[in-house]
Order: structure tokens, then C-alpha cells, then sequence
């Protein structure tokens, strides 16, 4: 009777321990920080792993390592990130109609610090919505056809 509970009470523990190693794994378009590398101190992507590991958010460098498609855009001092297999807007105004009704972005300063989220919607889907993060309407940004909100931490 006594090994029929200790092999049960085994068996318990080795479902919790699962169950908490797989709630630390990464999904496809959420990376885990669980997930990111220790701090290298000799790599040049050194000051991008320090701010992953004090921020708890991970790097443009680190995204791209996932499979995320990372670029700077027009826009100066930022860099944008796009999770796999969502793509990246088109130009044009309005937007195909054949392309997704909304893009979701992680948004990076120049030196690779998280700044945010951006959500974009077509033109033809945007009813005057606010921008939880600001209260104001979403911002038009026409070489894409999209309506633009950036969710900054904390807000």
C-alpha cells in the first residue's frame, strides 16, 4: 500500500512539474521571457540582452531569432516587430481589401528597448474607435491606408 502512494504521489509531481515547464514555454507569436538566453557580456547584441533581462521584454534581436520579421520604418528612432506569418501592410490607400483587417505590432526604440504595442485597422473597417491608450481616435497613417493606436507599458 505504501509504494502504491509513493508511486501516485510520484506521478503527481511529475504532472505539476509539467504542468509548470509547459505554462514557460513560448508560443509561436508570444515568445516567453522563460525562453530568452542568459546575458552574454561578449556578444554585440550585449546592451539588447541586458535590456531583455532587466526589462523582462525581449529584444528586436531576440524576436528575429523566433521567427518575428523585425524592420525600421520611416518613422525615425523606432524599430517595429511583426510575429510570424502575420505579414506587414502594403502601401496604398484604401488598403486591398484582400489584406487582414488589422495588424498587431511590438514596438522598439532605436537602441532595441520596448516602447510598446501598435495596433493598426483598415481604412474601410475603422468607425471613429478610440485608442484605449490615449482616448483619442486612432491615428490615419495614409501611405498604408491604416488607422494607428499605440498602447504604451502601463497604460
Amino acid at each position: 500500500m505504501r509504494a502504491f502512494r509513493t508511486a501516485g504521489m510520484l506521478t503527481i509531481l511529475a504532472a505539476a512539474g509539467l504542468a509548470a515547464a509547459c505554462s514557460e514555454m513560448a508560443s509561436p507569436t508570444r515568445p516567453g521571457e522563460a525562453a530568452l538566453p542568459a546575458p552574454s557580456l561578449v556578444s554585440d547584441a550585449g546592451a539588447a540582452a541586458v535590456t531583455a533581462a532587466t526589462t523582462g521584454h525581449p529584444t528586436p534581436t531576440d524576436l528575429t531569432a523566433r521567427g518575428w520579421t523585425c524592420f525600421t520604418p520611416p518613422v525615425p528612432n523606432r524599430i517595429v516587430c511583426s510575429h510570424p506569418n502575420q505579414g506587414l501592410p502594403t502601401g496604398g490607400n484604401p488598403p486591398p481589401e484582400d489584406r487582414p483587417a488589422t495588424f498587431t505590432f511590438w514596438l522598439f526604440d532605436a537602441a532595441g528597448v520596448f516602447t510598446g504595442t501598435e495596433l493598426l485597422i483598415r481604412t474601410d473597417l475603422y468607425k471613429g474607435q478610440l485608442c484605449e491608450s490615449t482616448g483619442a481616435p486612432y491615428v490615419f497613417v495614409p501611405f498604408i491606408g491604416y488607422y494607428e493606436c499605440v498602447h504604451t507599458p502601463g497604460r
